[in-house]
């Protein structure tokens, strides 16, 4: 297929589950891309993805990839004049994980599992903004609405099983010193039977942390009383980098060992198992 690109899934936990998108090659004059998830009837922008330069080849990771539903990719390609050259084909795959996964889109190695309580997502409501009202002279009322909205205060309840566990889903919210948006992806296990949209974005106000069997010193089970409702992600522009140049710097004393070491820029983009090194 034209310039469809391969998808490489990775089940680890290092940060966590996610998907390379990998295009090794472009229509003639491509120096931007903007990269599209599709999956379960929406359409992202993949983070990072965003009128990236391209120099012939590109590597993204999607850290936002869903679970247990259809996924496909593809890319839109400009020139250096910003005009459209059209989509590359898409390239299509299913992620099979099982646990549900939580992240702050903004800080993807604060990702940890969860497990949604009993009563969570059992009740959904996507209200549609209007009213009704009865001009003079009709029997029966007219609605006057505006656009159906995403989900609305959503019981979004989970538990964890340890302390690490709790410390990661608090700083998804900030701490002392940092300061971030309250936008949280889920991404459900793939066999979870809860009807959240997949992945959910869920802006959380409301959280509250509730000790099971901590205190009493028999365990380190956490609950949380979550209450959200459904967001856009932050912009995809925005993006913290799982790879950085201090992590190659780190790796290698000089540049020349560097570029003696990579083939192409390409693989250097690509020595992922390198992140977080420096």
């Amino acid at each position: 297929m034209a310039y469809a690109p391969t998808l490489n899934l990775f089940t680890d936990a290092a940060p966590m589950p996610r998907a390379e998108v990998l295009f090794t090659s472009f229509a003639a004059g491509t120096t931007a891309v903007d990269v599209y998830r599709l999956a379960a009837g929406r359409e992202y922008l993949v983070r990072g993805g965003v009128k990236a330069p391209v120099a012939g080849a590109l590597s993204i990771i999607d850290f936002d990839i869903p679970f247990g539903v259809q996924v496909q990719y593809r890319a839109e390609m400009f020139d250096a004049s910003r005009l459209s050259l059209g989509f590359t084909d898409s390239t299509v795959v299913t992620m099979d994980v099982q646990e549900t996964w939580v992240h702050n889109p903004l800080d993807p190695q604060g990702a940890t599992t969860v497990a949604f309580r009993s009563n969570a997502a059992r009740d959904l409501q996507r209200p549609t903004e209007g009213e009704v009202v009865w001009p003079e002279g009709r029997t029966v009322g007219v609605v006057v609405s505006g656009q159906r909205r995403g989900i609305q205060d959503a019981t979004l309840d989970v538990i964890v099983d340890s302390i690490e566990q709790a410390d990661l889903l608090q700083a998804m919210f900030g701490s002392y010193g940092t300061r971030t948006t309250p936008v949280i992806c889920f991404r459900i296990g793939s066999d979870d039977r809860v009807r959240l949209p997949r992945p959910l974005f869920a802006g959380i106000l409301s959280f509250s942390e509730q000790d099971q069997n901590y205190a009493i010193g028999t365990g380190e089970k956490i609950a949380y009383a979550i209450t959200g409702s459904e967001v856009s992600p932050p912009t995809p522009a925005l993006l913290v980098p799982l790879l950085t140049r201090a992590d190659l710097n780190a790796a290698f004393p000089t540049r020349a060992a560097l570029n003696a070491f990579f083939l192409t820029r390409l693989d250097a983009n690509r020595a992922y198992q390198l992140a977080g090194t420096a």
